[in-house]
């Protein structure tokens, strides 16, 4: 089931499967969110819940019961139910059961609400803990922006803009790499993918943007930065779009370890306690 709603001409859509955001549109009809090219990524804008990444065994513990981690958690493959519509948000909801149990052994209701104003969306992602025992988890958006957003621009024509200076290194093994050094600049290219994801925890800045040289169109990401914030495309030439996502910390892997409950990053949410995860998308018309 997909929802629509509007706000003086600017539209966005939004997919009962995975809450996931798959339209979001100027009044001129500028589509700004990746179109889900099964054969690059199959994705629009997949909702994180209750992992970001995973381990790298595929596997997490809760007290020493082990458990199987899909990528990203499984809030995106879920069905979710609208609890709320208006003509520019709408919420939809998703509660464990028998299913989730077997993957996540925690009890929770998780609300993802959408609000469009103008040419502003923001996302808010609710996670409650309705169980007796404290629950932990990560959550994150990873929306794909189209890039090149119009015809007659390439890939490279766009560059990613944080609010302020920013040092990015990205840690491999056996080498370190650095993206970004004291700079509020990261042109595009695809070697800048080569290496997969590129993330600052905590950063400076709480908006990042990716913009085209040629038109000044874009789009800016405004968020919590107490947080993470992550920059990804595909390392594959089919790929015509750029993700800028914010997350409530680091990824699971970076916690190194498997038992979840002593992930230092993850998310403690004591029994009856609800934590709320929002950022705003803003379509830019000109920088």
């Amino acid at each position: 089931m997909q929802a629509i709603i509007k706000s003086e001409g600017y539209t966005a859509a939004v997919d009962s499967l995975g809450a996931e955001l798959s339209s979001l549109k100027t009044p001129d009809g500028t589509e700004y969110i990746w179109q889900a090219d099964p054969e690059v990524w199959k994705r629009h804008a997949p909702v994180l819940f209750p992992f970001v990444c995973s381990t790298d065994s595929k596997r997490f513990t809760v007290n020493g019961r082990e458990f199987k981690m899909s990528n990203h958690g499984f809030a995106r493959d879920s069905e979710f139910v609208k609890s709320a519509e208006t003509e520019n948000s709408v919420s939809f909801v998703l509660t464990s059961d028998e299913r989730t149990k077997e993957l996540y052994p925690f009890d929770f209701r998780f609300t993802v609400t959408y609000t469009l104003n103008k040419n502003k969306l923001t996302a808010v992602y609710s996670a409650e803990n309705t169980g007796t025992e404290t629950m932990y988890c990560f959550i994150g958006g990873h929306p794909g922006f189209n890039c090149p957003l119009e015809e007659g621009e390439e890939f490279s024509d766009y560059y990613v803009k944080y609010e302020k200076p920013e040092t990015i290194v990205q840690e491999l093994p056996g080498k370190n790499i650095t993206v970004a050094d004291n700079t509020d600049t990261v042109n595009i290219t695809r070697e800048l993918f080569a290496n997969d994801v590129f993330m600052k925890e905590k950063p400076s800045s709480s908006e990042v943007s990716l913009i085209s040289r040629k038109s000044g169109r874009g789009v800016k990401v405004s968020y919590d930065n107490s947080g993470c914030i992550a920059v990804w495309s595909p390392y594959n030439e089919k790929a015509t779009f750029v993700c800028l996502e914010p997350w409530t910390s680091v990824p699971v892997y970076c916690d190194k370890t498997e038992e979840l409950t002593e992930m230092p990053h993850a998310l403690k949410l004591a029994s009856g306690e609800k934590y709320d995860f929002s950022f705003t998308v803003e379509m830019v018309v000109n920088s």
